[in-house]
Formats: C-alpha cells, structure tokens, sequence
C-alpha cells in the first residue's frame, strides 16, 4: 500500500502552522518534527506493523553507546526489528548538512553492528527555501542533498555494509504556499513506496514472524 500522499500534505500544512507560530519553539520543542513522527506510525500501522510494537524516543543501544531513535518497532524478547531516523532542516542548511551526514552515517553503523539483521530507515525533510524571517534569500541545493542520500540507501543483504540504510525517503517540500507542496525526487529516494518497501525487506528477513 502506497504511502497515504493527502494524509503527509496535512501533516506538511500542520507542520508549517506549528513552524511559523514560533519557528525557534517549534524546533527546539520537537513540536513541528512530532507531527512527521506520528505519520510515520501510523503508515507503519498501515503495512500490518502491531501498534503495540511501534514506540517514538526508543532508546537502543548502539555499538558504542545509547541512541534515543525517533520511531522503532521493538519485540519484547527478541529486540528492535525496525528502525526509521527523521530530520528536518528548516535553515542553515549549507552550514549543517554534511556535520548531520556524518552523524546519521556514525548512527547507521552503530545499529548495523548490534542488530545486523534490523531494517534500519532514515526519512530526511528539506525545504525548497526557508520560511523564517530574514532567512528566506538563504539558497538550498536539494540536488546535493539528494546525490548525498542516494549514496547511503538501499543497503541490500544485511550481510552487506553497514553504512548504508536499508530505505532512505527525502521530503522535498515548497512551505512557500499556502498549501505545502512536495516536489518529486529519484525513485530511490521517493516516499510513496518507503514502508512498502520496509514491509518487504523485514518480510524477507523474518520468514516465521511476517507482517
């Protein structure tokens, strides 16, 4: 089942009013990412993930230390099954994506290492523009964005390398109207097919406990 399209453009418009009503709030209070995290739970409910396995601010031990993962689906015995990161970056984008880069890499080996067999995703949001005040003639290249997130998607067997994510979804998202829109992105990277795609790579993965 395809990713439900009007459901994230409400999602978008509600996070634009959250955003704008006070931009350092909403970031810095997690309220305007909140919203992304509740979409991706329930689209995980939607491909036949048990709610009662699906928690937001899990803390998973990595490799090397505790990391506060956004949404997980965690087995009370046998541990998490599935990982997704998300991140927004409203502003200053240039300055900060390569610092966030490398950590959502560092991030994506650490859990490789403990849990090799989970299907651990990333869901990156960026702007067309800015939207908060005096910022918005900052220019944001999405094409550099989206080269660098092709690079580290589509891991493949879990014996595979570990820098990679199983899926990687980039919003690219014009809050310039009054209605956000989100502009298409290579097909590896699209939101329309990233749980289906989850569902069959966990499916593949776990033969005797499939959703």
């Amino acid at each position: 089942m395809p990713a439900n399209t009007p459901k994230l453009l409400a999602c978008l418009k509600q996070m634009k009013a959250v955003y704008l009503g006070d931009p350092n709030v909403a970031v810095r209070g997690q309220g305007f990412i909140n919203i992304l995290h509740d979409y991706c739970v329930d689209e995980l409910a939607n491909i036949g993930v048990p709610r009662e396995k699906i928690f937001k601010e899990a803390t998973i031990y990595g490799s090397h230390k505790a990391k506060d993962v956004d949404v997980a689906v965690i087995d009370n015995v046998n541990g998490p099954f599935i990982i997704v990161g998300i991140r927004s970056q409203m502003s200053s984008v240039s300055k900060n994506i390569l610092t966030y880069y490398e950590e959502i890499i560092g991030d994506c080996i650490s859990l490789h290492d403990r849990f090799p067999m989970a299907v651990i995703c990333y869901l990156y949001l960026l702007p067309t523009k800015p939207i908060k005040p005096g910022l918005e003639k900052e220019s944001i290249d999405l094409d550099r964005a989206e080269k660098l997130f092709r690079l580290i998607t589509d891991r493949g067997d879990w014996r595979n390398t570990k820098d990679k994510y199983e899926h990687f979804a980039f919003l690219k998202v014009d809050f310039t109207k009054e209605n956000p829109r989100l502009l298409d992105t290579i097909p590896q990277l699209r939101i329309a097919d990233f749980f289906d795609k989850i569902k069959e790579t966990y499916n593949e993965r776990n033969l005797f406990n499939q959703f």
